[in-house]
């Protein structure tokens, strides 16, 4: 019922709102707009003031550096009457020539002196008290440089504040008008009503062409809009106030009948309908979230007891029904697990199993090789049996290793590098192979044609790169950007030199390419002349399996 009744007065509320919104919205716009209307002459007053100072900078600039500040005064005075002084600083800040005193005195505004020793060309500073007219000022400043464009001081044309109130109050204001000025600080000069405004009013104000409407308290007055306007650069503000239409205007006695009333009915409602709603779904939804994240982390052993005796009806069923879930997951866990461990092990039997089958066919080859004289016969048995000889190492590196489906790369190659030095006699021709193998995991599917067409490139160098004196094989496995390359770097005779030495019956190459295919790689190799010869294979890291955690 209750929520029924919130649910029915919420369109009410929302309309209401929305309206009061509207006329508010409405109100404002039309008191900003007022007092910004009566604002705009008075505005551009101060700026054709502000101007006209800059022109006149520029045409005496010369005449004032050269130390006719008097004259130029009793020049512009009459022409400008909010002008109270005209100085020249030099370049340390000290008053080399002024209208209306010796020289040798102080620039007041040094923080606006220093942005013009850093390159401004002209400020206008904040409001300041003159020393010698005892009165508020606006300064204007400008850069003055020499020949090789170096700081040599500012010319400074002080406004007196009063003057310049003065000039805005010539146009024709409303009674209830006040036009006043501020600076960046918010300190007011020529109001009746204003000393300060809020520093954040003049910010808020500032880049605002149009302005912006405030209401103040003001002691003994009431409430007071007051629009902020900033004047040339941001530096000089206008403050225009009005006396505020008050509490009981029709402003706001209209946003409090339209909205007020229905949003009390609506809070008691609503206040109402959440005790209801909390005590009876939203305290037992959080429960079956807590006991669903307890089941997402794995933990299907945990039961709920009789924590959900008190909940409604279908929240204690949904809850029981969780609860059977979780104990059905468990026991199909625990038997999944208990497969995956007896398919492991048998599968672990079959490849020690084929390890040693493959010993025993390499062994039958060896004993062949023993009978046989012809020196090519016994060659090609031999190749046979060192292909056969890494097909056992591939299937006892799977046994041993803990996740049949990948192969750890380092203890792999090294183990088929070690079985093919001691084969391939690499110590008595003086043949030395080196490795450097990285982290790697590839997937036991890849393992056979990677260990052959290793052995292929091995046996090549063996073969084809040497003479008497040995040499160095290098075999590097690493990552390279998106591919994993295996390299098989020998330092023996090159290109050139292999074309003397015997010839290969051409199977080990034609073996190798087919290995890169299977393995969707790309081969190449490379060579300079007495440099050695490099064949690289360049695979795809995106059939790359990383180890992970077991299951």
């Amino acid at each position: 019922m209750l929520i029924t009744i919130a649910a029915a007065l919420t369109p009410i509320l929302i309309f209401a709102g929305f309206r009061s919104y509207l006329n508010a919205q409405d109100s404002r716009a039309e008191r900003r707009n007022d007092l910004v209307e009566i604002s705009d002459r008075a505005i551009d007053e101060v700026e054709q003031v502000l101007s006209t100072v800059d022109t006149l900078q520029q045409i005496y600039e010369a005449d004032i550096v050269n130390g006719d500040c008097r004259g130029v005064y009793a020049t512009l005075s009459p022409r400008v009457p909010q002008l109270s002084n005209i100085a020249f600083f030099d370049a340390e800040g000290l008053a080399a020539c002024s209208g209306l005193q010796v020289s040798g005195a102080r620039v007041v505004q040094l923080e606006a002196f220093e942005l013009l020793r850093q390159g401004q060309t002209k400020v206008r500073t904040d409001a300041f008290f003159g020393p010698q007219s005892q009165a508020w000022l606006f300064s204007v400043m400008r850069r003055v440089e020499g020949p090789d464009g170096d700081f040599r001081g500012a010319i400074a044309f002080p406004l007196r504040t009063d003057e310049l109130i003065r000039t805005i109050r010539l146009t024709n204001l409303p009674e209830d008008v006040e036009l006043a000025l501020s600076d960046s600080g918010g300190q007011v000069f020529g109001s009746a009503r204003i000393a300060n405004v809020d520093p954040a009013w003049i910010e808020s104000a500032t880049g605002d062409e149009d302005g912006e409407l405030f209401v103040l308290d003001v002691e003994d007055q009431g409430s007071v809009d007051v629009v902020v306007r900033a004047i040339v650069d941001n530096r000089i503000y206008a403050i225009i106030s009005r006396p505020s239409p008050g509490l009981f205007s029709e402003f706001t006695l209209q946003p409090l009948e339209s909205i007020g009333i229905p949003l009390l009915s609506f809070t008691l409602a609503l206040i109402a309908a959440w005790l209801a709603v909390d005590g009876l779904v939203l305290k037992w939804l959080a429960r079956l979230r807590r006991l669903a994240l307890i089941y997402g982390e794995g933990h299907y052993n945990f039961r709920i007891g009789n924590e959900f005796d008190n909940a409604p009806d279908e929240i204690q069923s949904f809850a029981r029904t969780f609860d059977r879930m979780a104990n059905r997951i468990a026991e199909r866990d625990s038997s999944l697990r208990s497969a995956i461990a007896m398919r492991d092990s048998a599968v672990k039997e079959i490849h020690h199993r084929v390890k040693n089958n493959l010993q025993i066919v390499a062994s039958f080859l060896n004993l062949q090789r023993r009978q046989v004289s012809d020196p090519a016969a016994r060659n090609v048995i031999s190749a046979a049996r060192h292909r056969i000889d890494a097909l056992s190492i591939v299937h006892q590196t799977l046994y041993q290793h803990e996740r049949l489906e990948t192969v750890h790369m380092q203890p792999f190659l090294d183990a088929l590098l070690s079985h093919l030095a001691g084969a391939l006699g690499m110590d008595e021709i003086r043949v030395t192979i080196k490795q450097d193998i990285a982290d790697i995991d590839r997937p036991a599917d890849d393992a056979i044609p990677i260990a052959l067409f290793l052995l292929e490139a091995v046996t090549n160098a063996m073969k084809y790169a040497f003479d008497d004196n040995g040499g160095t094989i290098l075999v590097r496995l690493k990552e390279d950007g998106d591919d994993i390359v295996l390299s098989v770097i020998d330092d023996g005779f090159g290109v050139q030199e292999q074309e003397d030495a015997p010839k290969s019956t051409g199977l080990g190459s034609r073996l190798m390419t087919a290995f890169a295919k299977q393995l969707r790689a790309d081969m190449s190799s490379h060579s300079q002349p007495g440099e050695g010869y490099t064949v690289e294979l360049r695979m795809p890291t995106s059939e790359r399996v990383m180890k992970a955690t077991d299951f």
